[in-house]
C-alpha cells in the first residue's frame, strides 16, 4: 500500500508540475520550456540551440517536451494518446492565448502539433519528420520541423542577444573603415597635382611613377621635336634669346627625365617643358608680329589674383576632382601655410 501510495504520489507531482499553465508561464522567459524531468531527453545545450532559432520568428514558434505521464491525465486506464495529447495541447494554446505554431513533445510516447491562427500544415509536417527520426531524439526531429518550416538556423555558438550585438559591432566596423576610406581618399584629391604630359591621357595610363616617368620622357621627346620643326627666324636679340631659352629648357628636362625622378621632381619638369613652350611661342609670336603669350592662365579661385604659379588637385562640393591653376597665395592657403 504504502509503495502504491508513493506512485500515486509521484505520477501527481509530475502532472501538477507540467500543467499547461506552468508551460505557458515557461514561455514567457523562452519559447522553448523542458520540463526538469525530460533534460536527459532534451538537455540545456539542445533546448537553449532551438529557442536561439525560433526567437523572433513569425509567426510564433513555441516548443514544450513534457512527460508522457501527463497524457494519463490521472487515469491510468487511458490508451488513446492522441485524443489525450490534442487536449492537452489545446489546454496550453488556451493558457498561452497567442496566435503561432505549438509543438509539444510528451516524453517518448507523442509529438503533437497545432497551428493556430496561421495556414500550415504542421500535422504533415509532424508526420514526415517523426519517419525520419527515432523517439529518443526530439531534438533532431524539431529542427526538422523547423527545417520544413523555413527557419533559418541560428549561429552556432551565440545566443539570441549576442548575435544582433555582432551584427552592430560589425556595421561599425564597416562604417569606420569606410571614413577612414573616404579620408584618405580626399587626401588624394588634393594636394600639388600629379604630373600630367602636355598631350592626352587617359587617368588610368599615368596611375604609377612607372608610368608618369614614361609619359615625361615622351612629353620632352615631342617639345624636341617641336623645337626642330619650329626652325624660327632669328631676327634679333630678344628672338635668339626666347629660343635659347627653349633649348636650354628641353636640354635640362631631359637630363632629368634620363634618370629615375620622383613625382616632386616630374612637376618640375612639367614647370621647365612649359617654360621651354612658352619661350618658343613668345619667338614665334614675335617673328609673326603678335602680341606674345602669357606664360599661365590666371588664378582660377579669383583671377584679381594674378597669374597662376603652379597647378593643384581641387574638388569643388559635390563635384569630381580636377586640376586647376592656382596663384601662390591660394597655394599657400590650400597646403595650410607659406612653403
Amino acid at each position: 500500500m504504502r509503495l502504491l501510495a508513493g506512485v500515486l504520489i509521484l505520477a501527481s507531482a509530475l502532472t501538477r508540475s507540467t500543467d499547461p499553465g506552468t508551460v505557458a508561464d515557461g514561455w514567457q522567459t523562452s519559447p522553448v520550456y523542458v520540463d526538469p524531468t525530460q533534460r536527459s531527453l532534451v538537455p540545456d545545450e539542445d533546448a537553449a540551440a532551438l529557442a536561439d532559432r525560433i526567437r523572433g520568428h513569425d509567426p510564433a514558434i513555441h516548443i514544450a517536451v513534457v512527460p508522457a505521464a501527463v497524457l494519463n491525465d490521472g487515469n491510468a486506464a487511458s490508451t488513446d494518446n492522441s485524443t489525450a495529447a490534442h487536449k492537452y495541447v489545446d489546454a496550453v494554446v488556451d493558457a498561452h492565448q497567442q496566435d503561432g505554431i505549438y509543438l509539444v513533445v510528451f516524453g517518448g510516447a507523442i509529438t503533437w502539433g497545432s497551428a493556430v491562427g496561421v495556414d500550415v500544415p504542421i500535422a504533415d509536417i509532424l508526420t514526415k519528420e517523426l519517419a525520419k527520426h527515432s523517439r529518443s531524439d526530439p531534438a533532431g526531429m524539431l529542427n526538422g520541423v523547423l527545417d520544413e518550416l523555413g527557419v533559418q538556423e541560428a549561429p552556432k555558438g551565440t545566443s539570441g542577444w549576442l548575435w544582433p550585438v555582432l551584427i552592430a559591432l560589425a556595421v561599425l566596423v564597416l562604417a569606420g573603415l569606410g571614413l577612414w576610406w573616404w579620408k584618405a581618399r580626399r587626401r588624394e584629391d588634393s594636394g600639388p597635382a600629379l604630373y600630367r604630359p602636355s598631350f592626352e591621357v587617359l587617368p588610368d595610363e599615368v596611375d604609377t611613377l612607372e608610368e608618369r616617368r614614361a609619359a615625361a620622357r615622351e612629353d620632352v621627346t615631342r617639345f624636341g621635336e617641336e623645337l626642330d620643326a619650329a626652325d624660327v627666324r632669328l631676327d634679333g636679340m630678344e628672338i635668339a634669346a626666347d629660343v635659347q631659352a627653349s633649348m636650354d629648357a628641353y636640354a635640362a628636362a631631359g637630363r632629368v627625365v634620363d634618370g629615375e625622378p620622383n613625382d616632386a621632381t616630374l612637376r618640375e619638369v612639367r614647370a621647365t617643358v612649359e617654360y621651354g613652350r612658352w619661350r618658343l611661342a613668345c619667338a614665334q609670336a614675335a617673328v609673326a608680329g603678335t602680341p606674345a603669350p602669357a606664360r599661365r592662365a590666371e588664378c582660377f579661385f579669383d583671377s584679381a589674383h594674378g597669374t597662376s604659379v603652379t597647378d593643384w588637385m581641387y574638388t569643388p562640393p559635390g563635384g569630381q576632382p580636377r586640376e586647376v591653376p592656382v596663384c601662390d597665395a591660394c597655394r599657400d592657403r590650400l597646403s595650410g601655410g607659406p612653403r
